[in-house]
Order: C-alpha cells, then structure tokens, then sequence
C-alpha cells in the first residue's frame, strides 16, 4: 500500500478545525454512553441505578440554576451537547459525592473517561487516517497544530526540537467551566489525556509525555509529543 505524503495532512476531514469539533460518529457517541451507564449500574446497582434515572427529570433544572454560569460558557463555547453533557455529569457527581463521598466521585468520572478516552482520541485525531502516513509521527503533530492553533479556549504556544513536539497550554478553559462548577473535575481532562494518548501512539508513533499541567500542578501545561523511543527516560506524565 502506497503510503500518503505529508502535504495530504491538509486534506484530511476535518482537518484545521478546533477541538473539540470531534468528529463523533454515532457508534462513538452511544459508548461513550454505554460505558459512563454501565460503570454507574457498577457502581450503584441495578436498584439505586434506577433510582437515579428515575429521579434524573427532577434534579435538571435544579443542576443548572446551580451551576448556570459554567455550564452556560460550556454551551457558547463547546456547543449545546457538550453542556448537556457537562450537566449529567455534575449530576453524576453530585450523587456519589453524597452517597460515597468526593475522592469515590472523581474516582468514577476519571474510570470512566479514561475508559471512554481508548476509541474517543482516536476519533479526535482520525488516528486510523493518519497511519495511512510516510510518516505518521509528523502526520499527526501537523494534524494537531492545526487542531489548537490560535485557539482562544487554549491559548498556546508550539514549540519544535529536534524528535519533540512541544504544546505549551497558558490558560484552560476546562479549569475555568471546572471552577464555576466542580472544581475537582478540572483534572479529569489531564486523566483523559494520559491514556488517550498513549492509545493512539502506536499508530502514530508517537509517546506522550505532560510533566506538568494547569490543572494539577497550577504551571501551564506541556503536552510532549516525541517520536516513538526517543523520550527522555523518567520524564512524567501527569
């Protein structure tokens, strides 16, 4: 099979369009549901399982005079399901911080995504079409660059040395929608990351590596991408 040269990067779908466009198709979209419903029978069992779905109608418009702020910046900048989605979720953590407590809450919600983040990276980044690549490891930084640059929910800067891709994040529109909701799941997006990641770096050849983030160390985030077996050894990932 001929391989595509690096300057079909630009015809690929979607390609320039900023995160988080996802380009869903509807079986990705109904995992993601699969997995966040399955793990939430998991965790509660069928009978307070079905209390919640039961009880889900009269906590809404509750949920959102709560956290009507977040979630409205939510839905201008990312669109009307990302803050439907946003909203079940505070729902969700909001029922097992109580039942269960806050550190058994974000337990769940981090479960959860990083399962779902396994086929959902892929879909951000068409992964399976960057493969297709002489060389895939460009393919996708270019394909990533043009994904975050000048992008206003992430300002950033980009960087190139040597076999590393460097994105340095300055500030997070994630932590902010966190902070006027939950602020605990202002991580939960660094958790994706981390596996996510790592899903794609096969067909990609790419490894990851973030030591620090906004989130979780208050420094601007460094998302490394380097070539496949050129990471610096005890370099973390947070």
């Amino acid at each position: 099979m001929t391989k595509r040269p690096l300057s079909d990067v630009e015809k690929l779908p979607y390609y320039g369009r900023h995160f988080p466009f996802v380009p869903w198709k509807l079986s990705s979209k109904l995992r993601v549901s699969i997995v966040f419903m399955g793990m939430l029978w998991a965790e509660l069992g069928w009978r307070r399982s079905l209390m919640f779905w039961a009880a889900l109608p009269f906590r809404l418009v509750p949920a959102y005079r709560r956290n009507g702020e977040g979630l409205g910046i939510t839905g201008d900048r990312f669109g009307r399901m990302a803050e439907a989605e946003w909203l079940l979720l505070v729902i969700i953590y909001r029922a097992l911080e109580k039942i269960e407590g806050a550190e058994r809450a974000y337990d769940f919600a981090r479960q959860a995504i990083q399962k779902a983040s396994l086929f959902m990276m892929a879909d951000f980044y068409q992964a399976e079409l960057l493969a297709e690549f002489e060389d895939p490891f460009e393919a996708f930084w270019a394909y990533h660059k043009a994904m975050f640059e000048n992008d206003p929910n992430y300002p950033n800067e980009m960087i190139e040395e040597g076999d590393a891709r460097i994105m340095v994040v300055h500030s997070c529109l994630n932590c902010e929608i966190s902070r006027l909701t939950i602020p605990e799941l202002a991580k939960m997006g660094c958790d994706h990351d981390i596996v996510g990641y790592q899903a794609i770096g096969d067909l990609t050849n790419m490894d990851f590596r973030r030591p620090v983030t906004l989130a979780k160390d208050g420094e601007p985030c460094r998302f490394m991408f380097f070539r496949k077996g050129t990471a610096p050894e005890g370099l973390a990932t947070h």
